[in-house]
Protein backbone atom coordinates (compact mmCIF):
# COMPACT_ATOMS: atom_id res chain seq x y z
CA UNK A 1 0.00 0.00 0.00
CA UNK A 2 2.93 2.46 0.66
CA UNK A 3 4.99 1.82 -2.70
CA UNK A 4 1.12 3.07 -3.82
CA UNK A 5 0.83 6.02 -2.07
CA UNK A 6 4.81 7.11 -3.38
CA UNK A 7 4.22 5.78 -6.63
CA UNK A 8 0.82 8.74 -6.41
CA UNK A 9 2.96 11.24 -5.33
CA UNK A 10 5.38 10.79 -7.56
CA UNK A 11 2.65 10.59 -10.63
CA UNK A 12 1.69 13.67 -8.98
CA UNK A 13 4.97 15.67 -9.05
CA UNK A 14 5.47 14.85 -12.36
CA UNK A 15 2.61 16.50 -13.48
CA UNK A 16 3.16 19.68 -11.72
CA UNK A 17 3.14 22.75 -13.55
CA UNK A 18 6.96 24.00 -14.44
CA UNK A 19 6.12 26.94 -16.61
CA UNK A 20 6.15 28.95 -13.34
CA UNK A 21 8.94 32.37 -13.97
CA UNK A 22 9.82 32.82 -10.02
CA UNK A 23 11.02 29.43 -9.87
CA UNK A 24 13.08 27.14 -11.63
CA UNK A 25 11.00 23.74 -13.26
CA UNK A 26 13.72 21.64 -11.37
CA UNK A 27 12.96 23.72 -7.92
CA UNK A 28 9.12 23.04 -8.55
CA UNK A 29 9.35 19.26 -9.30
CA UNK A 30 11.59 18.73 -6.05
CA UNK A 31 9.54 20.91 -3.94
CA UNK A 32 6.47 19.12 -4.69
CA UNK A 33 8.06 15.83 -4.77
CA UNK A 34 9.53 15.57 -0.98
CA UNK A 35 6.36 17.83 -0.26
CA UNK A 36 3.96 15.04 -1.13
CA UNK A 37 6.06 12.38 0.40
CA UNK A 38 6.24 13.91 3.40
CA UNK A 39 2.58 14.36 3.60
CA UNK A 40 2.52 10.34 3.84
CA UNK A 41 5.35 9.99 5.77
CA UNK A 42 7.62 8.42 3.40
CA UNK A 43 10.80 10.08 4.97
CA UNK A 44 13.70 7.94 3.34
CA UNK A 45 12.05 9.03 -0.10
CA UNK A 46 11.29 12.59 0.86
CA UNK A 47 15.25 13.51 1.74
CA UNK A 48 16.68 12.72 -1.86
CA UNK A 49 14.46 15.86 -3.47
CA UNK A 50 14.88 17.86 -0.23
CA UNK A 51 18.33 18.04 0.12
CA UNK A 52 18.26 19.00 -3.63
CA UNK A 53 16.36 21.89 -3.23
CA UNK A 54 18.23 22.33 -0.18
CA UNK A 55 21.58 22.58 -1.77
CA UNK A 56 20.72 24.32 -5.24
CA UNK A 57 17.93 26.63 -4.33
CA UNK A 58 18.30 27.73 -0.93
CA UNK A 59 16.29 30.82 -1.18
CA UNK A 60 13.37 28.81 -2.39
CA UNK A 61 11.10 28.95 0.79
CA UNK A 62 11.30 29.22 4.67
CA UNK A 63 8.85 26.64 4.58
CA UNK A 64 11.47 24.19 2.47
CA UNK A 65 13.52 24.79 6.24
CA UNK A 66 10.59 23.60 8.96
CA UNK A 67 9.65 21.01 6.21
CA UNK A 68 13.53 19.81 6.16
CA UNK A 69 13.55 19.43 9.94
CA UNK A 70 10.92 17.01 9.96
CA UNK A 71 12.17 15.14 6.99
CA UNK A 72 15.23 14.68 9.40
CA UNK A 73 13.59 14.44 12.54
CA UNK A 74 11.79 11.69 10.98
CA UNK A 75 14.52 9.71 9.84
CA UNK A 76 16.29 10.21 13.08
CA UNK A 77 13.31 8.41 14.88
CA UNK A 78 12.95 5.38 12.30
CA UNK A 79 17.67 5.04 13.07
CA UNK A 80 18.42 2.11 14.60
CA UNK A 81 21.90 3.18 16.48
CA UNK A 82 23.41 6.87 18.02
CA UNK A 83 25.77 6.76 15.21
CA UNK A 84 23.32 7.48 12.71
CA UNK A 85 20.91 9.22 15.20
CA UNK A 86 23.93 12.18 16.00
CA UNK A 87 24.13 12.20 12.13
CA UNK A 88 20.75 13.14 11.58
CA UNK A 89 21.14 15.50 14.45
CA UNK A 90 23.54 17.35 12.74
CA UNK A 91 21.52 17.50 9.13
CA UNK A 92 19.15 19.56 11.70
CA UNK A 93 21.45 22.38 12.87
CA UNK A 94 22.72 22.48 9.01
CA UNK A 95 18.83 23.11 7.82
CA UNK A 96 18.40 25.64 10.99
CA UNK A 97 21.13 27.64 10.03
CA UNK A 98 21.11 27.69 6.53
CA UNK A 99 17.57 29.05 7.25
CA UNK A 100 19.05 31.70 9.44
CA UNK A 101 21.15 32.53 6.62
CA UNK A 102 18.83 33.01 3.67
CA UNK A 103 15.41 34.67 6.42
CA UNK A 104 16.72 36.00 8.89
CA UNK A 105 14.90 35.55 12.04
CA UNK A 106 17.69 34.38 14.32
CA UNK A 107 16.70 35.03 17.56
CA UNK A 108 13.62 32.24 17.14
CA UNK A 109 15.72 29.87 14.63
CA UNK A 110 18.88 29.43 17.39
CA UNK A 111 16.76 28.63 19.99
CA UNK A 112 14.72 26.42 18.14
CA UNK A 113 17.85 24.45 17.11
CA UNK A 114 19.22 24.65 20.50
CA UNK A 115 15.85 23.21 22.59
CA UNK A 116 16.42 20.11 19.77
CA UNK A 117 20.04 19.33 19.74
CA UNK A 118 19.34 19.35 23.63
CA UNK A 119 16.56 16.43 23.16
CA UNK A 120 18.22 14.74 20.03
CA UNK A 121 22.10 14.67 20.66
CA UNK A 122 23.68 11.43 21.63
CA UNK A 123 26.80 12.61 23.31
CA UNK A 124 27.96 14.14 26.57
CA UNK A 125 28.84 17.89 25.07
CA UNK A 126 25.00 17.91 23.99
CA UNK A 127 23.97 20.46 27.01
CA UNK A 128 26.30 22.94 26.03
CA UNK A 129 26.50 22.56 22.50
CA UNK A 130 22.63 23.21 22.92
CA UNK A 131 23.15 26.11 25.78
CA UNK A 132 25.56 27.79 23.24
CA UNK A 133 22.79 28.25 20.42
CA UNK A 134 20.09 28.81 22.98
CA UNK A 135 23.05 32.10 24.43
CA UNK A 136 22.95 33.26 20.56
CA UNK A 137 19.27 33.41 20.65
CA UNK A 138 18.56 35.11 24.40
CA UNK A 139 21.24 37.71 23.42
CA UNK A 140 19.55 38.07 19.83
CA UNK A 141 15.91 38.82 21.24
CA UNK A 142 17.34 42.24 22.24
CA UNK A 143 16.04 42.11 26.16
CA UNK A 144 12.46 40.27 25.75
CA UNK A 145 13.46 36.85 25.02
CA UNK A 146 11.09 33.89 24.32
CA UNK A 147 9.48 31.94 27.53
CA UNK A 148 9.82 28.50 26.00
CA UNK A 149 14.15 29.51 25.22
CA UNK A 150 14.40 31.04 28.74
CA UNK A 151 13.68 28.05 30.48
CA UNK A 152 15.42 25.48 28.57
CA UNK A 153 18.30 27.98 28.81
CA UNK A 154 18.12 28.41 32.70
CA UNK A 155 17.79 25.20 33.63
CA UNK A 156 21.06 24.41 31.05
CA UNK A 157 22.72 27.16 32.57
CA UNK A 158 22.69 25.34 36.41
CA UNK A 159 22.82 22.41 35.20
CA UNK A 160 26.37 23.16 33.34
CA UNK A 161 27.81 25.22 36.25
CA UNK A 162 26.90 22.90 38.61
CA UNK A 163 28.83 19.99 36.45
CA UNK A 164 31.84 22.52 36.13
CA UNK A 165 31.14 22.57 32.39
CA UNK A 166 31.02 26.73 32.41
CA UNK A 167 32.29 28.46 34.96
CA UNK A 168 30.78 30.83 37.40
CA UNK A 169 31.00 34.14 35.66
CA UNK A 170 29.32 32.68 32.32
CA UNK A 171 26.79 31.21 34.90
CA UNK A 172 26.36 34.95 36.21
CA UNK A 173 26.43 36.39 33.00
CA UNK A 174 23.84 34.13 31.79
CA UNK A 175 21.24 33.93 34.25
CA UNK A 176 21.08 37.16 36.09
CA UNK A 177 20.27 39.11 33.43
CA UNK A 178 17.15 37.23 32.01
CA UNK A 179 15.72 36.94 35.63
CA UNK A 180 16.10 40.05 36.05
CA UNK A 181 14.13 40.39 32.80
CA UNK A 182 11.48 38.61 33.81
CA UNK A 183 10.89 39.98 36.87
CA UNK A 184 10.49 43.64 35.54
CA UNK A 185 7.79 42.24 33.15
CA UNK A 186 5.60 40.48 35.71
CA UNK A 187 6.31 44.11 37.61
CA UNK A 188 5.32 46.19 34.82
CA UNK A 189 2.11 44.25 34.19
CA UNK A 190 2.94 44.60 30.70
CA UNK A 191 2.65 41.24 30.38
CA UNK A 192 -0.92 38.78 29.85
CA UNK A 193 -1.78 36.41 32.33
CA UNK A 194 -0.22 33.17 30.84
CA UNK A 195 3.24 34.87 30.77
CA UNK A 196 3.26 35.51 34.41
CA UNK A 197 2.11 31.96 35.03
CA UNK A 198 4.39 30.45 32.48
CA UNK A 199 7.21 32.79 34.18
CA UNK A 200 6.25 31.90 37.73
CA UNK A 201 6.75 28.51 36.90
CA UNK A 202 10.11 28.70 35.16
CA UNK A 203 11.00 30.58 38.72
CA UNK A 204 10.08 27.97 40.43
CA UNK A 205 12.13 25.35 38.27
CA UNK A 206 15.34 27.44 38.69
CA UNK A 207 15.46 28.16 41.81
CA UNK A 208 15.07 24.68 42.66
CA UNK A 209 17.61 23.73 40.39
CA UNK A 210 20.29 26.49 41.75
CA UNK A 211 20.14 24.43 45.14
CA UNK A 212 23.17 22.29 43.29
CA UNK A 213 25.62 25.05 43.02
CA UNK A 214 28.70 26.26 44.98
CA UNK A 215 26.40 28.88 47.07
CA UNK A 216 30.06 30.50 48.45
CA UNK A 217 31.49 30.96 45.02
CA UNK A 218 28.55 31.80 43.66
CA UNK A 219 27.74 34.41 46.06
CA UNK A 220 31.62 35.83 45.70
CA UNK A 221 30.52 36.00 42.09
CA UNK A 222 27.46 38.42 41.97
CA UNK A 223 29.76 40.54 44.59
CA UNK A 224 32.32 40.98 42.21
CA UNK A 225 30.52 41.17 39.32
CA UNK A 226 27.20 43.35 40.43
CA UNK A 227 27.63 47.06 39.90
CA UNK A 228 26.67 49.36 42.96
CA UNK A 229 25.29 51.75 40.49
CA UNK A 230 22.92 48.70 39.83
CA UNK A 231 22.21 47.60 43.30
CA UNK A 232 21.05 51.40 43.92
CA UNK A 233 18.47 51.39 40.55
CA UNK A 234 16.69 48.13 40.85
CA UNK A 235 17.22 46.62 44.15
CA UNK A 236 13.86 45.00 44.31
CA UNK A 237 14.64 42.97 41.06
CA UNK A 238 18.16 42.35 42.23
CA UNK A 239 16.61 41.13 45.83
CA UNK A 240 14.00 38.42 43.80
CA UNK A 241 16.88 37.40 40.83
CA UNK A 242 19.15 36.25 43.63
CA UNK A 243 16.85 34.58 45.87
CA UNK A 244 15.39 32.98 43.20
CA UNK A 245 19.52 31.55 42.83
CA UNK A 246 19.25 30.82 46.70
CA UNK A 247 22.15 33.86 46.70
CA UNK A 248 20.48 35.33 49.45
CA UNK A 249 23.63 34.84 51.35
CA UNK A 250 25.13 37.69 49.14
CA UNK A 251 26.39 40.78 50.46
CA UNK A 252 25.09 42.15 47.10
CA UNK A 253 21.56 40.71 48.46
CA UNK A 254 22.64 42.45 52.05
CA UNK A 255 23.22 45.76 49.93
CA UNK A 256 19.94 45.50 47.97
CA UNK A 257 17.33 44.55 50.80
CA UNK A 258 18.81 47.19 52.87
CA UNK A 259 18.23 49.63 50.08
CA UNK A 260 14.75 48.41 49.19
CA UNK A 261 13.76 48.42 52.45
CA UNK A 262 14.80 52.04 53.33
CA UNK A 263 13.11 52.78 50.66
CA UNK A 264 9.80 51.71 51.25
CA UNK A 265 9.46 49.14 54.57
CA UNK A 266 7.04 47.05 53.24
CA UNK A 267 6.73 42.98 53.10
CA UNK A 268 8.54 42.24 50.57
CA UNK A 269 11.09 44.92 51.57
CA UNK A 270 11.07 42.88 55.48
CA UNK A 271 11.52 39.50 54.21
CA UNK A 272 14.15 40.34 51.96
CA UNK A 273 16.07 40.79 54.71
CA UNK A 274 14.68 38.12 56.79
CA UNK A 275 15.93 35.99 54.08
CA UNK A 276 19.58 37.23 54.58
CA UNK A 277 19.70 36.86 57.83
CA UNK A 278 18.09 33.13 57.84
CA UNK A 279 21.06 32.34 54.97
CA UNK A 280 23.66 33.84 57.44
CA UNK A 281 21.70 31.74 60.47
CA UNK A 282 21.16 34.77 62.82
CA UNK A 283 17.83 33.73 63.54
CA UNK A 284 16.69 36.37 66.05
CA UNK A 285 16.75 38.99 63.34
CA UNK A 286 15.56 36.47 60.54
CA UNK A 287 12.32 36.33 63.19
CA UNK A 288 11.96 40.30 63.58
CA UNK A 289 11.76 40.61 59.75
CA UNK A 290 9.70 37.25 58.96
CA UNK A 291 7.53 38.49 61.73
CA UNK A 292 7.32 42.39 60.53
CA UNK A 293 7.07 40.78 57.20
CA UNK A 294 3.77 38.75 58.22
CA UNK A 295 1.85 41.66 60.08
CA UNK A 296 2.16 44.14 56.78
CA UNK A 297 1.59 41.36 54.29
CA UNK A 298 -2.15 41.34 52.49
CA UNK A 299 -1.93 38.03 50.56
CA UNK A 300 -2.95 35.19 52.26
CA UNK A 301 -0.66 32.76 50.70
CA UNK A 302 2.66 34.78 50.95
CA UNK A 303 1.30 35.70 54.45
CA UNK A 304 0.93 31.95 55.17
CA UNK A 305 4.78 31.92 53.80
CA UNK A 306 5.95 34.57 56.02
CA UNK A 307 4.59 32.81 58.92
CA UNK A 308 6.17 29.75 58.16
CA UNK A 309 9.36 31.18 57.74
CA UNK A 310 8.81 32.68 61.03
CA UNK A 311 7.72 28.92 62.63
CA UNK A 312 10.84 28.10 61.41
CA UNK A 313 13.13 30.87 62.91
CA UNK A 314 11.99 30.21 66.41
CA UNK A 315 12.01 26.52 65.74
CA UNK A 316 15.75 27.29 65.28
CA UNK A 317 15.82 29.16 68.37
CA UNK A 318 14.58 26.75 70.46
CA UNK A 319 11.44 28.66 71.28
CA UNK A 320 8.91 25.89 70.29
CA UNK A 321 5.54 27.26 71.60
CA UNK A 322 5.61 30.04 69.10
CA UNK A 323 7.01 28.08 66.56
CA UNK A 324 4.05 26.13 66.89
CA UNK A 325 1.66 29.52 67.43
CA UNK A 326 3.05 30.75 63.85
CA UNK A 327 2.93 27.09 61.99
CA UNK A 328 -0.74 27.70 62.91
CA UNK A 329 -1.14 30.62 61.17
CA UNK A 330 0.61 29.67 58.49
CA UNK A 331 -1.76 26.48 57.58
CA UNK A 332 -4.93 28.38 58.17
CA UNK A 333 -3.99 30.64 55.73
CA UNK A 334 -2.96 28.41 52.85
CA UNK A 335 -4.66 24.93 53.77
CA UNK A 336 -2.68 23.70 50.41
CA UNK A 337 0.82 24.17 51.75
CA UNK A 338 1.65 21.36 53.90
CA UNK A 339 5.21 22.71 55.08
CA UNK A 340 3.38 24.15 58.32
CA UNK A 341 2.15 20.81 59.11
CA UNK A 342 5.14 19.02 58.74
CA UNK A 343 7.15 21.74 61.18
CA UNK A 344 4.47 21.10 63.77
CA UNK A 345 4.69 17.19 63.43
CA UNK A 346 8.53 17.45 63.18
CA UNK A 347 8.44 19.97 66.82
CA UNK A 348 6.25 17.72 68.73
CA UNK A 349 8.16 14.70 67.69
CA UNK A 350 11.43 15.64 68.60
CA UNK A 351 10.15 17.41 71.90
CA UNK A 352 8.07 14.54 72.78
CA UNK A 353 10.71 12.73 75.13
CA UNK A 354 11.27 16.06 77.38
CA UNK A 355 7.66 16.99 77.20
CA UNK A 356 6.77 13.53 79.43
CA UNK A 357 8.19 11.28 81.67
CA UNK A 358 5.59 8.33 81.82
CA UNK A 359 5.45 6.39 78.45
CA UNK A 360 1.76 6.91 77.82
CA UNK A 361 1.73 10.20 78.15
CA UNK A 362 4.99 10.42 75.94
CA UNK A 363 3.23 7.91 73.63
CA UNK A 364 0.58 10.26 73.05
CA UNK A 365 1.93 13.18 71.84
CA UNK A 366 3.52 10.51 68.98
CA UNK A 367 -0.48 10.21 68.39
CA UNK A 368 -0.89 13.75 67.82
CA UNK A 369 2.60 14.30 66.13
CA UNK A 370 1.80 11.90 63.41
CA UNK A 371 -1.95 12.96 62.84
CA UNK A 372 0.26 16.57 62.04
CA UNK A 373 2.46 14.52 59.60
CA UNK A 374 -0.74 12.52 57.61
CA UNK A 375 -2.13 16.52 57.60
CA UNK A 376 0.83 17.58 55.27
CA UNK A 377 0.86 14.56 53.28
CA UNK A 378 -2.92 14.97 52.34
CA UNK A 379 -2.31 18.86 51.70
CA UNK A 380 1.02 18.27 49.42
CA UNK A 381 1.71 15.32 48.12
CA UNK A 382 5.27 16.29 46.78
CA UNK A 383 5.48 15.73 50.97
CA UNK A 384 4.58 12.63 50.84
CA UNK A 385 7.69 10.49 51.63
CA UNK A 386 8.73 13.07 53.95
CA UNK A 387 5.89 12.70 55.68
CA UNK A 388 5.34 8.92 55.68
CA UNK A 389 8.93 8.70 57.15
CA UNK A 390 7.70 10.50 60.26
CA UNK A 391 4.83 8.61 60.36
CA UNK A 392 6.55 5.42 60.50
CA UNK A 393 8.77 6.83 62.99
CA UNK A 394 6.55 7.82 65.25
CA UNK A 395 4.49 4.74 65.00
CA UNK A 396 7.24 2.78 66.61
CA UNK A 397 6.56 5.00 69.94
CA UNK A 398 2.99 4.97 69.74
CA UNK A 399 1.82 3.37 73.39
CA UNK A 400 0.76 -0.57 73.51
CA UNK A 401 -2.58 -1.72 74.24
CA UNK A 402 -1.37 -2.76 77.44
CA UNK A 403 -0.20 0.47 78.67
CA UNK A 404 -3.71 2.33 77.07
CA UNK A 405 -5.61 0.09 79.21
CA UNK A 406 -4.07 1.12 82.53
CA UNK A 407 -5.15 4.36 81.45
CA UNK A 408 -8.26 3.71 80.36
CA UNK A 409 -8.13 4.33 77.05
CA UNK A 410 -9.48 1.94 74.26
CA UNK A 411 -8.41 1.66 70.50
CA UNK A 412 -10.65 4.37 68.47
CA UNK A 413 -11.42 6.50 71.77
CA UNK A 414 -10.86 10.15 70.77
CA UNK A 415 -8.84 11.77 73.63
CA UNK A 416 -6.88 14.95 74.27
CA UNK A 417 -3.26 15.44 74.89
CA UNK A 418 -2.08 18.98 75.78
CA UNK A 419 1.38 19.61 73.97
CA UNK A 420 3.79 22.42 74.81
CA UNK A 421 0.27 24.36 75.73
CA UNK A 422 -1.75 24.05 72.73
CA UNK A 423 -4.71 21.01 73.74
CA UNK A 424 -4.75 19.26 70.87
CA UNK A 425 -7.50 15.70 70.14
CA UNK A 426 -6.30 12.82 68.78
CA UNK A 427 -7.55 8.87 68.23
CA UNK A 428 -6.07 6.13 70.13
CA UNK A 429 -4.97 3.60 67.69
CA UNK A 430 -1.49 1.18 68.27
Amino acid sequence: MKKIIIATALLFAACVNVSAQEKSAESIRNHSLYKSLLDVEAYSYAAAPFQELFNKDPKYSKQMYIDGVKIYKGLYNAASDDKARNAYTDTIKTIYLQRIQYFGDSANVYGRCGMDIMKLRKADTAYLEAFNLLDKSIKLYNGDPDLSVVSTYLQLASSLASAKKIDMDKFYHSSVPVLNIMYKNIAAGSKDATYTKNAETILAAVKKSSEKLNSKLLAETVDRLTPETDIEANADIICKTLATLNCDNSDTYARASEIMYKANPTAEAAAAIARYYKKNQDYEKTAQYFKEAAEKETDNIRQSDYYYELASANSLRKRYSEAVMYAKKSAELNTASGKAFLLIAAIYGANAPSLANDIFERGKIYWVAADYALKAKRADYNLKDEAESLINKYAHQFPSKEEAFMHSVQGGSTIEVEVLKYKESTVARF
